[in-house]
C-alpha cells in the first residue's frame, strides 16, 4: 500500500482533500502533532543510522579506549 501525507495550514483545504480522497474510495487519515513528531524523529533516526556509517577499525579502537579507561 502506497501513502501520501499533505500538509497544509488551512482547515479547509484539508477537509476538501479529504472529502475528495473518501468519494474516490480512498481511506484518509488526519495524524496528530504528535504522530508527525514521531514520523520526524523515525525518518531522522533512520537516515542516520550509525551501523551504516561505522567502520570496524574505528569501533576497535573506540572499544580499545574503554578498556583503557578502566
Amino acid at each position: 500500500m502506497e501513502s501520501i501525507i499533505i500538509h497544509s495550514s488551512n482547515k479547509k483545504d484539508l477537509d476538501l482533500l479529504q472529502y475528495l480522497a473518501q468519494k474516490m474510495g480512498l481511506e484518509t487519515q488526519v495524524l496528530s502533532q504528535s504522530a508527525k513528531e514521531d514520523i520526524a524523529m523515525m525518518k531522522a533516526i533512520h537516515e542516520n543510522d550509525p551501523a551504516e556509517n561505522l567502520n570496524f577499525e574505528d569501533a576497535l579502537a573506540y572499544y580499545q579506549t574503554l578498556d583503557k579507561a578502566k
